[in-house]
């Protein structure tokens, strides 16, 4: 529960809060290739072969038999994209169309062959993928296949001039690939939905938070955005940033005009955190209670001081007003009984986290001098004014404090299921110190981060 200047300020009519900060809140997407292996596993053919007869080319001039083998798809992320690539294994025999010249028999002579009897051949076949966000909030492939290569150990079977390689197995590898690519580009987009999540999130952070009585914690979402994509190995991640205009209100709960979440966008995450205003506020009856122990009911330099009272100063120039009533009595001809008025500048001191009046003087307006200024002399002028200066001093330590502690806690909460927001404040900046027809303001920013994890996504 907040003190009772929290609670002071947010039962009295107050000057105009400060405007709303932008906030920034992260939520990290994660998400895993791992489903696309063993969809490429089965939709790409491991293995196509022709072994028990020739196979003719269109002329019916030579011959071949075949055996391709793949070895295991291998898929990474590399930046924002995706590499694919495996090795396949191929035996080649081509063997030319002979007629005999006697018998007319038809015979497959001469022949030659790689990878039966030996090793098998080696090509490598590889694709790369952009990724990327497509307007429904899933990702979206673009992948492209690198030429076949068939570099290290070539089979160099040739018949009429035709590379029965190029033919015959460089036609059934790019297939292959040609599959590969369908596989990732159709499957890419089921991976990932993201705006389900968005929604929640963004609708979630529409409902006001109670941070005290009558006071509470505003978030309005402005806008949202997707990150880049990165990852490595198997793994794919990118930001998702909401932006909310954030403050604190003072009053009724505020109403909620509901705002649809809005098109997507893609940019790279700003560096802002989370921002909330609010107000610290020293009200002139909890500053004149003080004061008037502090103060009051003492003699300095032969001024008697029986009370005090702070407010603001008339010409609203920003100075407190106040009046004390003394008496004084030096003579008989020197003595005056009555109101004597200052006014002062109030100042925040962040290294000590108080509130302190400074620039004392004493009114300079027509309409409040007094003979006390004519009658008493500058020890007793001095020694009044340094004494309240150094009593017109008021730690918001406490205030503050309680307060970071509500607006952490307002910011660290369920979103819905299995949705949970993590904030924390690191600092509290101070701003400008006001007045308002009740007291002393002071304008604080709460500065920090907030995140939002998804259990689906962890």
């Amino acid at each position: 529960m907040l003190i009772p200047y929290l609670f002071l300020a947010a039962t009295l009519p107050t000057a105009p809060p400060p405007p709303a900060e932008l906030s920034t809140i992260v939520i990290p997407i994660r998400t895993s290739l791992a489903p696309l292996l063993p969809q490429l596993e089965t939709q790409v053919p491991k293995s196509l072969e022709k072994l028990d007869t020739y196979e003719l080319d269109p002329q019916k001039q030579f011959g071949m038999k075949y055996r391709v083998v793949r070895d295991p798809i291998a898929l990474n992320v590399i930046g924002s994209g995706i590499h694919a690539m495996t090795t396949v294994h191929y035996s080649l025999e081509g063997c030319r169309r002979t007629q005999k010249p006697f018998t007319g028999e038809i015979v497959m002579w001469p022949c030659i062959s790689c990878g039966f009897g030996e090793p098998m051949r080696d090509a490598w076949i590889s694709l790369s993928s952009h990724l990327d966000w497509d307007a429904n909030w899933r990702l979206r492939s673009t992948t492209r296949a690198q030429p076949v290569d068939f570099s290290s150990n070539r089979c160099k079977v040739t018949f009429a001039n035709i590379d029965i390689t190029d033919w015959k197995i460089a036609p059934i590898v790019n297939d292959q690939l040609r599959q590969a690519v369908r596989t990732i580009d159709a499957n890419t987009p089921k991976l990932t939905n993201i705006r389900p999540i968005a929604e929640q999130v963004w609708s979630s952070l529409q409902a006001p938070v109670l941070l005290a009585p009558r006071t509470w914690l505003v978030m309005e979402p402005a806008d949202v955005a997707l990150g880049p994509i990165a990852g490595a190995g198997l793994s794919l991640t990118s930001v998702l940033t909401l932006r909310a205009r954030t403050r604190v209100v003072v009053g009724e709960r505020p109403p909620v005009a509901p705002r649809p979440l809005p098109a997507l966008r893609v940019a790279q995450a700003p560096n802002g955190g989370i921002r909330v205003p609010f107000d610290i506020e020293v009200p002139y009856e909890e500053a004149t209670r003080l004061m008037m122990e502090n103060f009051a009911n003492r003699t300095y330099e032969g001024v008697a001081v029986r009370s005090i009272r702070l407010g603001a100063a008339p010409a609203a120039n920003g100075r407190v007003s106040i009046e004390i009533d003394v008496d004084y009595h030096a003579s008989f001809l020197k003595h005056y009984s009555g109101l004597v008025f200052l006014e002062a500048t109030p100042v925040f001191d962040p290294a000590t986290r108080t509130l302190t009046l400074t620039n004392l003087d004493y009114s300079l307006d027509p309409r409040r001098k007094n003979p006390f200024l004519r009658i008493a002399n500058r020890v007793a002028h001095d020694q009044l004014r340094t004494t309240l200066a150094n009593a017109a001093h008021w730690s918001v330590a406490p205030q503050i404090d309680a307060l970071r502690d509500e607006i952490a806690r307002a910011v660290t909460r369920p979103l819905a299921s299995g949705v949970m927001m993590r904030g924390r404040v690191d600092a509290i900046e101070p701003g400008t110190v006001v007045l308002d027809p009740n007291g002393i303001v002071l304008h604080v920013l709460a500065t920090g981060s907030a995140e939002v994890e998804i259990s689906a996504m962890r």
